[in-house]
């Protein structure tokens, strides 16, 4: 009687885990929310980025390959749906466009090399798909220590951009004239020549 007790406790526990297995696997929506869009160095970088490009572009993060490419017409259809099927799976991490008409600009990588990071290996494949459509791809290394111009006039060379700076006076101590400074005559000449030198102390 006891043996049989125990076989159909078994019974039950094996048929409620199977149905179990069978209501999880027919569930359509097996999701949850994730905690956070962005990592804290995505997060961090992107508060630069904001701060470099300013009101000149606006910044869409997480954009996929796919929504900032497209293929050629002279493409056939095997190799079309191949490029895509590839590229459907690959993403940007930030997209650069024009504020008011959304015009494609640039796409930003970042690159975290630390214990084989975040897109520490350069993807050959998003390279030359942004190369062939004329987007240029910047990738800027993870570090400490980033200076918002530093950023900005990184982006605006790789784009073609490279700002206009009109570069300092060379800072010298002293009041100089800025004036021509008079020949002098033979006679001070002379005299400065024949002026006593002193020898510097040692």
């Amino acid at each position: 009687m006891e043996w049989a007790l125990i076989l159909l406790m078994l019974l039950i526990v094996t048929v409620a885990l199977v149905a179990t297995h069978f209501m999880d696997s027919s569930n359509p929506y097996p999701f949850k929310k994730k905690t956070q869009l962005l990592t804290s160095i995505e997060r961090g970088f992107l508060a630069l980025l904001e701060k470099a490009v300013g009101d000149d572009f606006k910044i869409i993060n997480r954009v996929k390959l796919n929504d900032i490419i497209d293929i050629k017409d002279s493409v056939s259809a095997k190799a079309k749906r191949a490029a895509l099927l590839k590229a459907s799976s690959k993403y940007i991490d930030y997209v650069l466009c024009d504020p008011n008409t959304f015009r494609i600009i640039a796409a930003v990588d970042l690159v975290n090399h630390n214990k084989g990071g975040h897109k520490a290996k350069q993807d050959w494949f998003i390279n030359g798909a942004l190369e062939a459509a004329g987007i240029p791809h910047i990738r800027i290394k993870v570090k400490a220590g980033y200076q918002v111009e530093e950023i900005r006039s990184g982006i605006m060379y790789k784009i073609g951009k490279k700002e206009r700076s009109n570069p300092p006076e060379p800072i010298i101590k002293g009041n100089i004239p800025r004036r021509p400074v008079a020949a002098l005559s033979s006679s001070q000449i002379k005299a400065h020549l024949s002026a006593p030198r002193f020898a510097r102390a040692s």
